[in-house]
């Protein structure tokens, strides 16, 4: 991977090479995007940006596939550029995150408005998918009730996750080459200010109120919380010197039971912004030495 990094900031030509063949592997073109964008401005990462969108396009007009995917990939792309301009002049996981997630609820908006009857062919696609699922394995039984608002969520939601990953994929490339160990300790240090997070469980809450289909939204107010609360996992951890198993479980608790898991974690990240549990537990293993 640090050799991966390397290259791809060697020069432009190779930086569009990694962005478009990483677009057919899973966050490698949108972390080179981000990578450019904070080692070397936003002026280059824009140019990326824009080199591989109008690839992709090319693409998809000689494919004839649903516009409406390869703009989400744009999308994503566009969200990374803002999102390493955050991180870059601002330093801050916070409004790093929260940028994510604001980019990807406004594109998945703007899909709903400009591109409607591609969102209705998704749509059609997605439910002739699921009654396939359905009538091939009967104990899954999925929700057929699936509107464009839904899907929209639902984009918005995989956006957001999927940059903030990319994002820290760069993060990390960008401390593995001039920096060892920084992404780490900034991971592990990473906390939510209590007046945002108290502002987010509001809309959490809120948007429980909503209209089933558009809970969704509402729902991605989460995920800052949610790698607060990760990242708080990873600092005790590391701090009491547990084995990197416990590390593994919670992973795989949130992918084998979801929501209870999330939830638990969302929970302790906002405590953590309140009465900031990082240094109570420092003290407590103190008091233990």
């Amino acid at each position: 991977m640090k050799a991966l990094a390397k290259f791809i900031l060697r020069g432009r030509l190779q930086a569009l090479l990694v962005g478009f063949i990483g677009g057919f592997f899973p966050l490698i073109s949108t972390a080179a995007i981000a990578l450019v964008s904070i080692c070397k401005g936003v002026k280059e990462g824009t140019l990326l940006f824009l080199w591989v969108s109008l690839l992709l396009v090319f693409i998809q007009q000689m494919s004839g596939e649903n516009p409406l995917l390869t703009a989400i990939t744009v999308a994503s792309s566009g969200v990374m550029v803002l999102a390493a301009t955050v991180h870059k002049y601002m330093a801050s996981w916070q409004w790093t995150l929260l940028s994510i997630s604001l980019g990807s609820l406004v594109s998945a908006f703007v899909f709903g408005l400009l591109m409607s009857s591609d969102v209705t062919e998704l749509l059609t696609t997605a439910q002739t998918l699921l009654q396939t699922v359905n009538s091939q394995q009967p104990d899954a039984q999925f929700d057929l009730a699936l509107t464009e608002p839904m899907l929209l969520g639902l984009v918005a939601t995989i956006m957001a996750a999927g940059s903030i990953m990319s994002m820290m994929l760069a993060r990390w490339w960008q401390a593995g080459l001039f920096n060892p160990g920084g992404f780490q300790k900034e991971f592990h240090d990473f906390a939510i200010q209590a007046k945002v997070a108290v502002i987010l469980i509001a809309l959490l809450i809120a948007g429980q109120l909503f209209l089933k289909s558009y809970q969704l939204w509402a729902d991605l107010a989460a995920l800052p919380l949610l790698i607060a609360g990760l990242a708080l996992v990873h600092f005790a951890v590391k701090l009491f010197g547990l084995g990197r198993q416990w590390i593994a479980f919670v992973y795989i608790g949130m992918i084998m039971m979801g929501k209870p898991v999330t939830l638990i974690l969302v929970i302790l990240a906002f405590t953590d912004s309140l009465i900031d549990l990082r240094s109570r537990l420092v003290g407590f293993k103190n008091s233990k030495a």
